[in-house]
């Protein structure tokens, strides 16, 4: 699956936990029990009329007085880049004209350089004149303190600490406590996979590393996590260091697939969930994953 593909999915299958996790105060004022996508395609360049897709487009109700609509608006980015005010006020504009519906804007920052949690502002003046502020959210992991957020009451807090800076010795420590966290979540087996993936692709270790994750792993106060990760057949770790996520990772990519499959097109025939389940490449199903998200029809993947 492409990066930012991944990473929609991700936001779009914990949207509630996102905006929990770093918008509390308008989380409480919104109701996502019923979340729906909106059409993405805006006319960015008129007249010329070129077509660009805003990421993550979402419409969810507020249960507030007569249960207002709103659009959540998610845009992702490695990095800060100095076009990104410009084109969050243009998809601002553009949505707020297509849909009639207040919108609320948020870039989610990948890298370090964003600056946390904090509004963002792009500013337009004409002869000396303020003429337009436009403000948005902004989350920049890169600049949050991993061992802060690894202990955060929030399913998605201890896999999304992976990608926020903390002290390289504590990394062994940080890794097996995120796995614990997500051992510990009551969340089903297919976003639990996604969890797990997000800590073993953010969160790689050096080969000493492995050494002493595989040695602590064997103390009295890890044992179930061993367990759990030799259950849940994540890593190899009682078959060596460094073999990768094994059976485990292309599990996560199966439900994956499936959790996007029906996102996109609804109930999944059980003859194609059969075929999906039989598939052992990890790279097929990467592949399968892309055309999921540029076909339009289930019948497209070839797999009926």
């Amino acid at each position: 699956m492409r990066h930012d593909q991944y990473w929609k999915t991700i936001v779009r299958t914990f949207l509630r936990e996102f905006m929990e996790l770093f918008l509390p105060e308008e989380a409480r004022r919104l109701d996502f029990s019923i979340v729906s996508d909106v059409e993405r395609q805006l006319f960015t360049d008129l007249p010329e009329g070129r077509m660009r897709e805003p990421d993550l487009v979402l419409e969810v109700r507020s249960p507030g007085g007569e249960a207002e609509v709103i659009v959540i608006h998610i845009e992702i980015q490695h990095r800060r880049g100095a076009d990104v005010p410009r084109r969050m006020w243009e998809y601002y504009s553009l949505l707020r004209l297509r849909t009639r519906l207040r919108v609320l804007p948020l870039v989610l920052y990948l890298r370090r350089g964003a600056g946390g949690v904090a509004p963002e502002t792009y500013v337009e003046t004409l002869l000396g004149l303020e003429i337009l502020r436009f403000r948005y959210m902004t989350v920049g992991l890169g600049d949050l303190r991993a061992e802060e957020y690894l202990e955060r009451d929030n399913v998605l807090s201890a896999p999304l600490s992976a990608l926020m800076f903390g002290d390289r010795a504590t990394r062994v420590a940080r890794k097996i406590r995120a796995y614990d966290k997500v051992r510990r979540s009551n969340v089903d087996e297919a976003r639990r996979s996604m969890l797990v993936h997000m800590i073993d692709r953010y969160l790689t270790l050096s080969e000493e590393e492995e050494v002493e994750m595989s040695q602590k792993l064997r103390e009295k106060e890890h044992v179930e996590v061993l367990e759990w990760l030799s259950d849940y057949e994540i890593r190899g770790i009682e078959k060596g260091i460094g073999q990768g996520i094994d059976r485990g990772l292309v599990q996560g990519k199966r439900e994956t697939l499936l959790l996007l499959l029906r996102h996109r097109f609804g109930a999944v025939p059980e003859d194609i969930v059969r075929r999906i389940e039989a598939i052992e490449s990890a790279s097929e199903l990467d592949a399968l994953a892309l055309k999921a998200v540029e076909t339009k029809a289930l019948s497209d993947l070839g797999l009926d």
